[in-house]
């Protein structure tokens, strides 16, 4: 309400208790005076006076993972706040999720005062927050006051991975011939210390002594013997099985990277190239880059792009959710005969379509493996050219 209006509702209640006089009257003018009098001091308040701070725990999670937000609120004075309302502004895919963006706070006479939520369960993604919106009242909201901040903010939530036992990851090197097996392990000459027992370790690998001395299944770790580079691609043509193309992807890559390889990734939505390294810097890379991505129609790696894109001696990895002719040219454009397909669905649900373009991949050299989606699990039936 503007300023005209509350003077005249004081003006009415004033000249009602003149003319009417007598104790009820005048009872209900000095009753109303006191909020009266808030409202109007509400309407000059300096809500620019106000600084926020905005906090949270952690600015990198995975997906699925909850992270806290506090917002803390500092004034020059100390005029009682009856109630403040705070809205953030999510980012849109929040908002699609219909996450709570109000909360109610009262703040009273303190001059510093905050309020904490916790956003559950975060989507895969990079969620940009801009600004906060928080406005103050009357008693009876014949005023309200509203300001907006800019603060800000990004939280890059990573994909979900799943351990795999070496005896998985061996699998897809087996069935894809992308890397021997003797060759992706470990060089068994040179021993470089202990770790853990693992499912799908040798027995051979067991160190009695460290396994005596800790009361633990130990096994030997040994220095990777450097083969060739390897290069994930993800098909991100929009499917049903996306995310789960993503998770195996990112699975993959923290399986690999574990064993101390040099993998890179390839992204097909643009035309950035990670080029191939180790460590977890590498691995912090390739998962900002997952996190980002999403399924799109245009295929930005063209004919032109793909020559001369990758190492001579590169093997690619080309996770897919479907087997389709195109897919097939575009692996074997990038590598002839150096190709693996992993294919986010069971054998068993392949169409006739689908059953075609693996025969023709199959007739170029590529390899296939499967998997069941939701599990990680690897089909244990091998692709081979007959």
């Amino acid at each position: 309400m503007s300023v005209i209006g509350l003077v005249l509702l004081m003006t009415v209640s004033f000249c009602y208790a003149m003319f009417q006089g007598g104790f009820v009257s005048w009872f209900i003018f000095y009753s109303f005076l006191p909020f009266s009098v808030y409202a109007l001091i509400l309407l000059f308040y300096p809500l620019h006076d106000f600084t926020v701070e905005r906090k949270v725990n952690k600015r990198e999670c995975q997906a699925g993972e909850s992270v806290e937000i506090a917002l803390t609120f500092t004034r020059e004075n100390r005029l009682p706040l009856l109630f403040m309302v705070v809205e953030e502004e999510f980012p849109q895919e929040m908002e699609d999720r219909g996450l709570q963006r109000k909360i109610i706070i009262f703040p009273g006479f303190k001059r510093t005062f905050s309020m904490s939520y916790t956003l559950e369960n975060l989507q895969r993604g990079e969620h940009s927050f801009q600004s906060i919106r928080f406005w103050i009242g009357d008693f009876f909201g014949l005023v309200e006051k509203e300001a907006i901040y800019s603060s800000p903010l990004k939280i890059s939530v990573f994909p979900r991975y799943h351990e795999l036992a070496y005896s998985d990851l061996d699998r897809v090197f087996n069935q894809g011939a992308v890397v021997s097996t003797k060759k992706t392990q470990r060089e068994h000459s040179v021993v470089s210390g202990v770790r853990e027992y693992q499912p799908g370790d040798q027995l051979s690998w067991i160190n009695w002594k460290a396994t005596a001395r800790t009361s633990e299944i130990m096994t030997k770790e040994f220095e990777v013997q450097k083969n060739r580079d390897v290069f994930i691609m993800l098909d991100e043509k929009p499917s049903d099985l996306f995310e789960e193309s993503i998770e195996m992807a990112a699975s993959i890559a923290h399986a690999m990277l574990k064993k101390g390889m040099e993998i890179g990734y390839v992204s097909m939505g643009s035309r950035l190239i990670i080029p191939a390294a180790a460590g977890n810097k590498q691995k912090r890379k390739i998962f900002y880059r997952l996190a980002k991505e999403e399924p799109g129609v245009v295929n930005a790696l063209n004919e032109n792009v793909r020559k001369g894109i990758l190492p001579a001696n590169a093997a690619v990895i080309f996770i897919v959710s479907d087997l389709t002719l195109e897919k097939v040219d575009l692996l074997s454009a990038f590598r002839p005969n150096q190709g693996l397909m992993l294919c986010v669905k069971k054998q068993a649900d392949l169409t006739d379509e689908e059953r075609f373009s693996m025969s023709t991949a199959v007739s170029r050299g590529i390899k296939i493996s499967f998997f069941e989606h939701g599990h990680l699990k690897f089909d244990r039936s091998e692709v081979m050219v007959k």
